[in-house]
């Protein structure tokens, strides 16, 4: 036997004996994670199949109904031989939001990688705190001052794309969903970066169509394992459509960036005072200031990590959130009633536009905000992954599990939440939010992973719905039993947010 013979040999028996190690492992791992109940599975494959005779605005139904069938609500998922565990209760995630340790999160995210890097919402470790520790400042309420000057101005803009439609198709229903969006988009990319991008008013703008097309095929690939592969997929045609518009999106992020550093440099060499500064600041502006006074300097890949990630985390997820709510509202005369007198008590009889004072004085409009995020979560379900064995609702789940926490299945938990499908914003009032379970509510996730730009996306709802509320009533086309969702990582609808609008 030759030298080359033995050495194929020897490395034909490490493969055997890493594959061997690596199906030893997994069916271990599977007999734990299938003592926990679940829909069938079949080995390698999982529940694949049944997955992909689903159709796309079907999956969330399908895991809504999942989520009802299962006692303590806890039940398991393969995709392919990646195991999921989805849990729906307030008491079940208990033991990992608070977690210090438990902050990684779970492989879908893995997804998210190509377009947001290693930003806020990707990373963990000590990347994750360094970078919650340099961003937390940038959303102090001073800094939210500034950012209310964008939203104010989008949300008047936004008044005039509704008079538009109004008098193209006066008596026809208006998909509020799309145009939310655009003014989402408007408002996060002047607040990000501090340039107008126009989404509202140019139909054809190509970062808007970018970053949708984006969202769609990222969640597409995380329900089909055949294309996980990276190899396999960017070979494919709608990878390389992907990676065409991963590059549009991240060209764009990079050349706002270097035009504020040369900015910021010029502004530096001409010795530029503080009231030589802009009077409006974006996120970028305060992040560069922050990254200024780091020891370790912040590379332009990882400040375009950042910016990315406020731009997906920021205007999907407020525009489904003001969108739901105008759903909600519409479909309640009595809490548009109640809405309008607030606003005879704040605003009287005045037509000019709110000031912030007066937006942070609307309690009863907040609440109506946060029972629609009880009902419509914009983001209606997180991933983590186990970094240590334990057990939960009486299940052992062991080190590498995916753990997916579904807000949409905890804030309907009828133990915290009587009449759960009730459309009820005194729920929200101090003496009937008194001992609630802590985790019972959690549209902005919770505990140390949660949203840090919170404050952000409340401040941009209460002024777009004023803005829209203090000028027409309204009516939904579609009522509750109508409403159709499906989730792409934001809970969106599937036919759209149709409002009827009268004068006041």
């Amino acid at each position: 036997m030759n030298v080359l013979t033995l050495l194929l040999t020897a490395a034909c028996a490490i493969i055997l004996i890493r594959i061997g190690q690596w199906f030893h492992k997994f069916y271990h791992f599977a007999k734990i994670i299938d003592k926990i109940p679940g829909p069938k599975a079949y080995p390698i494959i999982g529940t694949a199949i049944a997955l992909s005779k689903i159709k796309r605005e079907d999956w969330y139904k399908w895991f809504q109904a999942q989520g009802k069938k299962y006692e303590d609500g806890i039940f398991r998922l393969w995709v392919g031989t990646r195991a999921e565990v989805h849990l729906g209760t307030a008491e079940n995630v208990s033991a990992i939001f608070p977690s210090k340790n438990l902050i990684t999160k779970s492989e879908i995210y893995d997804f998210l990688h190509p377009w947001l890097g290693s930003g806020l919402i990707t990373s963990s470790g000590d990347k994750w705190h360094r970078q919650r520790r340099l961003l937390t400042p940038t959303f102090h309420f001073n800094i939210l001052e500034e950012y209310s000057v964008v939203m104010f101005e989008k949300a008047e803009i936004l008044k005039q794309c509704i008079e538009s439609e109004l008098k193209n198709r006066p008596n026809e229903p208006i998909d509020m969903f799309t145009l939310i969006t655009r003014c989402a988009l408007d408002i996060i990319c002047e607040s990000a970066m501090g340039i107008n991008i126009n989404a509202q008013t140019d139909d054809n703008a190509e970062y808007t169509t970018t970053l949708h097309d984006i969202t769609c095929e990222t969640v597409e690939r995380v329900f089909r394992p055949w294309i996980h592969n990276n190899w396999i997929y960017y070979k494919l045609r709608r990878g390389r459509e992907f990676k065409s518009n991963l590059d549009t999106a991240h060209r764009f992020t990079e050349r706002v960036i270097t035009t504020k550093k040369l900015t910021r440099k010029s502004h530096q060499e001409n010795n530029a005072t503080e009231f030589e500064k802009p009077k409006r600041r974006a996120f970028l502006d305060h992040l560069l200031n922050a990254c200024a006074h780091e020891k370790t300097p912040i590379t332009d890949n990882e400040l375009r990590d950042e910016v990315d990630t406020f731009l997906f985390a920021g205007h999907d997820t407020t525009a489904a959130a003001i969108s739901w709510a105008l759903f909600c509202i519409g479909n309640n005369p009595d809490v548009e009633e109640k809405i309008h007198e607030e606003h005879l008590r704040v605003f009287g009889d005045s037509l000019e536009a709110a000031t912030l004072q007066q937006i942070n004085e609307l309690k009863y409009l907040e609440r109506v905000m946060k029972e629609t995020m009880r009902l419509f979560p914009p983001v209606p379900s997180v991933g983590r992954i186990i970094t240590e064995d334990m057990d939960i609702a009486g299940y052992k789940i062991p080190i590498g599990t995916n753990i997916t926490i579904d807000m949409y299945q905890i804030h309907r938990d009828p133990k915290h939440w009587p009449n759960p499908e009730k459309f009820d914003p005194d729920r929200f009032l101090p003496e009937n939010s008194h001992g609630r379970h802590p985790y019972a509510y959690v549209p902005f996730s919770a505990g140390p992973r949660n949203c840090i730009g919170q404050r952000f996306s409340m401040l941009e709802q209460k002024i777009v719905l004023t803005a829209v509320l203090k000028q027409w009533r309204i009516k939904s086309a579609i009522k509750y039993d109508e409403a159709e969702c499906y989730n792409e990582f934001i809970l969106r609808p599937q036919n759209g947010i149709k409002i009827h609008f009268t004068p006041k």
